[in-house]
């Protein structure tokens, strides 16, 4: 996991088109390791998903209760992982991101309640369409 102290960093854009769509998950917790887990082998066949294409998912985590909603990326819009390319030896305004994978949705965790409205990475999907009218031009009257 790259610092925030390191500054910006470059976009490897000739690494999107061979980038691989994932399905993420996003648990409400911090997880101290880096690297990949076995998802689709552990936790992905004990998600007990709705009838409804709307409704809620559920999980058990840890012991913990988990309620899922799938959350889709704003039209127009893809997702990106991205993973940052690690040569020590390069300065700081050198730093270079390549895309790891893509999404397109996403399923958001949350602890033993439904995800909602007032969650910030749902806020946050509203973002575009917002940008999209504070932005729109303003017709003259006269």
């Amino acid at each position: 996991m790259a610092s925030s102290d390191r500054g910006p960093a470059r976009l490897a854009l000739a690494s999107l088109p061979a980038a691989p769509r994932e399905q993420l998950h996003l648990l409400p917790c911090a997880v101290q390791r880096d690297g990949s887990a076995e998802v689709r082998r552990y936790f992905e066949p004990a998600i007990r998903r709705p009838a409804e294409p709307d409704g809620e998912s559920s999980v058990s985590f840890r012991g913990r209760s988990l309620i899922g909603k799938d959350v889709f990326v704003p039209a127009g819009y893809v997702g990106l992982v991205l993973e940052e390319d690690v040569a020590p030896f390069l300065p700081v305004q050198e730093r270079q991101v390549r895309v790891k994978s893509t999404f397109e949705s996403l399923t958001m965790w949350t602890l033993e309640r439904a995800p909602n409205s007032s969650d910030e990475l749902l806020m946050a999907f509203h973002w575009p369409k917002i940008a999209e009218g504070i932005h729109a031009p303003v017709a003259d009257e006269e």
